[in-house]
């Protein structure tokens, strides 16, 4: 298995690329076919960087999204 040392400008654009999805996603709800976009743009972003730290990253922001808008979906309900 080969560890892919990422330079630091490298880093600093796949946190900015986390931030932006994370921005896009988590201000609203979701419905299924943007849960399906983020899910996309994630694995665009994850071949993009090819490495442990994006996929990391990209796994933490889909799951905070993803309970954003289950307590915003649950908000509504009540």
């Amino acid at each position: 298995m080969e560890i892919k040392i990422m330079a630091f400008r490298e880093v600093y654009k796949l946190f900015v690329d986390a931030w932006e999805l994370y921005r896009k996603y988590s201000a609203r709800r979701l419905d299924d076919a943007e849960c399906e976009a983020m899910a996309q743009e994630a694995d665009a972003i994850n071949e993009k960087y090819q490495s442990d730290l994006a996929k990391d990253m990209l796994v933490s922001v889909i799951r905070e999204v993803s309970k954003d808008a289950r307590m915003k979906r649950k908000d509504v309900e009540e």
